[in-house]
């Protein structure tokens, strides 16, 4: 198909543009991710549907993404500071100039501008990919080992799937911002939100949460333990490189209303864990399951109001008493629970060490209850003799 000349910018139309991206750490820029732009007539264009037309051949787009890439390079090693350069590359591209050539182009042009791999972060793009993943992971692990950062882009999304994700470890998963905006009002796309945050502290990896464009979505990102945020509440993608601490007082001050919030939701746990103290002192000794049951019900007229379900489980991890949960403010019982084995959830046993350990109760990360979608965290204290008393709390 012949294509119109118009849609392939001449390079001297097309310049990178930098999206600052920020630390939650030390509330300053880190760094930028380059996007291409096409300035003419005074007009700034983006050059997402130029890379996207299927009708432009492969070519063509390598060879304005490459000169995009240079000048972006070339830019950010006249800064003093040591600000990262994350720079989009497609897995397909990677494959097949590296298949191809044998060589990087991007690694060619660090070393010809003698600039810090450290500096570099090589996101690699969501994509549908035909290619063997075992080669392109040995492809990317040459970055790697040269020295750059290696980042998932749009996490979540599409084609960046588990597998790809496993076998090239990353340093970084960047999660794509439509999770993020659904997380805001839909409990499940929260859940998905809080997985993808222990997935990357089980791999070692860092948070970055992009598409950041109100107050409440950055508190969405605090929330499920982001390290780095990026988005339109900072700013758009601009030509030139921006104050490291250009944003650090908004930042600040954000960061500190969520902490306050945070702060007054673990008071109200401190304050269940005082009162259940009183309502335990001088209560029978557990030693049936009707023990444990009259225990319970002693305390279900004290218990604070976002409490939607009790329970005592011995430490091997076995369910003495019934389940007591509440719907509309009535409480119902349950014995079929009794004898149920909670050992299989991960946190049980590590709880129950640290609850003997440190002699006070442990409140759990938040998740979402199996039985009725709401998001919990449960607080759980020790009885003594061996048993252990279980709250699930609406958060």
């Amino acid at each position: 198909m012949q294509v119109n000349d118009s849609r392939i910018p001449p390079k001297q139309e097309v310049r990178p543009f930098f999206q600052p991206i920020l630390s939650l750490q030390s509330q300053e820029i880190i760094g930028y991710e380059t996007l291409g732009r096409r300035v003419r007539q005074g007009h700034v264009e983006s050059l997402g549907p130029f890379f996207k037309d299927p009708d432009i051949s492969e070519e063509d787009h390598l060879s304005i993404d490459r000169y995009l890439r240079e000048l972006a390079i070339e830019r950010i090693t006249t800064v003093e500071d040591e600000s990262a350069l994350f720079i989009n590359l497609k897995p397909s591209w990677i494959y097949q100039t590296y298949k191809r050539t044998g060589m990087l182009p991007t690694i060619e042009l660090l070393r010809k501008y003698r600039i810090n791999p450290a500096r570099i972060v090589i996101e690699v793009t969501e994509e549908e990919f035909a290619g063997k993943l075992q080669e392109l992971t040995r492809i990317v692990e040459i970055y790697r080992e040269f020295g750059c950062t290696i980042a998932i882009d749009d996490v979540g999304s599409g084609f960046s799937n588990f597998d790809r994700i496993a076998s090239l470890q990353p340093k970084i998963l960047k999660i794509d911002l439509n999770i993020l905006k659904k997380s805001v009002i839909h409990a499940g796309y929260k859940a998905l939100m809080q997985s993808f945050s222990i997935l990357a502290a089980q791999m070692g990896a860092s948070l970055l949460v992009e598409g950041v464009e109100t107050k409440q979505e950055l508190h969405s990102a605090l929330q499920v333990g982001a390290r780095y945020v990026q988005g339109y509440l900072f700013s758009k993608a601009e030509p030139e490189l921006q104050k490291k601490d250009a944003f650090k007082a908004m930042l600040k001050e954000e960061m500190n209303i969520f902490g306050q919030s945070e702060f007054q939701r673990y008071s109200r746990i401190l304050t269940i864990h005082q009162s259940l103290d009183a309502l335990l002192r001088g209560s029978v000794r557990i030693s049936t399951p009707e023990d444990a049951d009259s225990m319970i019900e002693n305390m279900l007229n004290s218990v604070s109001d976002n409490c939607m379900r009790i329970y005592i489980c011995l430490g091997d991890g076995y369910q003495i008493s019934s389940n007591y949960s509440r719907k509309d403010e009535a409480w119902s019982k349950d014995d079929s629970y009794r004898g149920a084995n909670w050992t299989w959830r991960p946190y049980f046993i590590s709880n129950i060490l640290m609850m003997n350990l440190q002699d006070q109760g442990i409140l759990s990360q938040a998740y979402t209850d199996l039985d009725t979608s709401h998001q919990i965290q449960t607080y759980s204290c020790a009885l003594g003799d061996g048993y252990y008393l279980f709250l699930d709390l609406i958060i």
